[in-house]
């Protein structure tokens, strides 16, 4: 039933581990960076903030199925094992992705292309929905010490890929200009993610079950149900990891989503290399504040980590009209933005992961992450952008108003993790 020679941590489990995740983000953020590429081709509108709108709401319908793939694929992993929910995901994923590359545009097939790419988008939604839950277990499963630390290998994967992204649109609007990155280069972006499946897949083919898993399975008294154990027994750590993984994601997509995407489309503050550079920023301080995240993590506790990081996102929030003052208000929003999800990242997963026993940690880990995501984090480049239309043709009080839901969102989850005790 399982590959049961023991696996040894090393750099092919952290490279095999790293792809999957990294594959997820970089899907994630080729759709949220390119926001006005994908809008142009497949949404288009006389009024570029309508067309902003509906990519936004595509944009969030992939998270919105990944709670059906987290339930689906995080019970997979807890009956069956870690490492064929890692076989699937990354493939199916990786697929879907590098189909909406070939997608023809609006201008060719009408409906049918937006059609097209919300199903696809659908599908990377289901397909990535355990992905993270079962990596990060099997980092956490196979790691003997420091497993808080060394969660940051598969979390520095979300600023990897946010910086990937927005490097290949650099350098493909560099190399064949604006004007054809906007009518065909952007899908270059799209087929190169076949690079991140054939590298996952040729380590990931590789893995053994990890030890703790299968010593679990072979105690087990009785056969349990990992979502029944999950949403009755743990419902109110549940509750605590779907909060604390929507605030995470919430300040993320502020900070290089809505931000960037408001000051070079809505507001006309920045450029568009402006946009991307913002971005990329965002992304190398995210990578160092995960780091640091996981030395926090084991030094003073993933609880202190986590509320102090949660105060750095109330602050970028607080932040929010400086994007009226051009390229230097972005950057300091993107680098503060960017060290609060970094900090509180690494914490997260850790955190998490340690509220639930073995055979229903990745259902926990995949249900709060997914679930989370969906309901708080995806949302929030449309919610934002939404409440700021509101307010028409003033940017100041729009932009306020926007900021409040990062507020109440790191009010929520200093509160909640903060005042949490667990289980003896």
């Amino acid at each position: 039933m399982f590959k049961t020679q023991e696996q040894r941590f090393g750099v092919g489990v952290a490279v095999g581990t790293m792809m999957g995740t990294l594959l997820e983000w970089y899907e994630a953020f080729l759709f949220a960076v390119g926001a006005r590429y994908i809008g142009s081709a497949f949404f288009p509108s006389k009024d570029p903030v309508a067309s902003l709108l509906s990519t936004f709401i595509a944009f969030a319908l992939g998270f919105a199925v990944r709670p059906v793939g987290a339930l689906f694929w995080g019970w997979v992993g807890d009956k069956y094992g870690r490492r064929h929910v890692m076989l699937w995901t990354l493939t199916i994923g990786g697929l879907a992705t590098l189909l909406i590359g070939v997608v023809p545009d609006y201008s060719s097939i009408g409906i049918a292309a937006p059609a097209a790419v919300v199903l696809l988008r659908i599908l990377q939604g289901f397909s990535l929905g355990g992905e993270w839950g079962a990596a990060v277990n099997y980092i956490f499963e196979n790691v003997k010490r420091y497993k808080r630390l060394m969660l940051a290998i598969v979390q520095s994967t979300v600023a990897l890929g946010l910086l990937t992204a927005a490097s290949v649109f650099l350098l493909l609007e560099w190399i064949l200009g604006p004007s054809a990155v906007a009518t065909w280069g952007w899908r270059v972006a799209y087929w190169l993610a076949i690079v991140a499946v054939l590298v996952g897949l040729f380590f990931r083919l590789r893995f053994g079950e990890t030890l703790e898993y299968i010593e679990a399975k072979m105690s087990e008294k009785r056969v349990r149900s990992p979502i029944g154990e999950v949403f009755v027994r743990y419902w109110y750590e549940t509750i605590i990891g779907i909060i604390l993984a929507g605030t995470a994601g919430a300040v993320f997509y502020y900070g290089n989503t809505f931000a960037p995407n408001i000051a070079a489309v809505t507001l006309k503050t920045v450029t568009p290399a402006q946009q991307f550079l913002a971005v990329i920023i965002f992304a190398v301080v995210e990578i160092l504040g995960v780091i640091l995240s996981g030395v926090m993590a084991e030094k003073i506790g993933t609880k202190t980590t986590i509320v102090t990081a949660s105060v750095l996102g109330l602050l970028s929030a607080s932040m929010i009209q400086s994007l009226l003052g051009g390229f230097g208000g972005l950057l300091t929003i993107a680098l503060v933005a960017g060290l609060a999800h970094g900090l509180i990242y690494t914490a997260e997963a850790a955190f998490i992961a340690e509220m639930y026993p073995t055979l229903a940690r990745t259902t926990g880990l995949s249900v709060s992450y997914q679930f989370g995501n969906a309901i708080f984090a995806a949302t929030a480049p449309f919610i934002m952008t939404w409440i700021l239309q509101q307010a028409g043709g003033k940017p100041e009080a729009g932009l306020f108003n926007a900021s409040i839901y990062i507020i109440v969102l790191c009010l929520a989850t200093a509160i909640a993790v903060g005042t949490f005790r667990r289980r003896t």
